[in-house]
């Protein structure tokens, strides 16, 4: 039995640039994204998706490689923006998870 399986493209990696379908993994950041409302968010606490990722290929993610670059806020569609620029923290409130920090 064959399904037909529609990949998800997420651009280029933030640690290589490679493109293509093995940038497959995201990741959240505890900092804000540049493009308030196209980034991850809670239920739980309230949070808006305002959170920063960042997508990497299977053989970063695997080898461990630190992310360079961000993505400003949908993976394919809206760029990049060096990590280090990122200066807004979001974070959840763990208060609202059933634990405080």
């Amino acid at each position: 039995m064959s399904e037909d399986v529609e990949l998800v493209n997420l651009g280029s990696c933030c640690s290589c640039q490679k493109e293509g379908p093995e940038v497959r993994n995201a990741v959240m950041l505890d900092k804000r994204a540049v493009i308030s409302g196209h980034g991850w968010g809670c239920f739980v606490c309230g949070l808006p998706n305002d959170g920063a990722v960042y997508v990497q290929c299977d053989e970063c993610l695997s080898r461990n490689r630190p992310a360079i670059w961000a993505c400003r806020g949908y993976p394919a569609t809206e760029g990049r923006i060096l990590i280090e620029h990122l200066m807004m923290p979001f974070e959840h409130d763990m208060s609202k998870h059933g634990r405080d920090e």
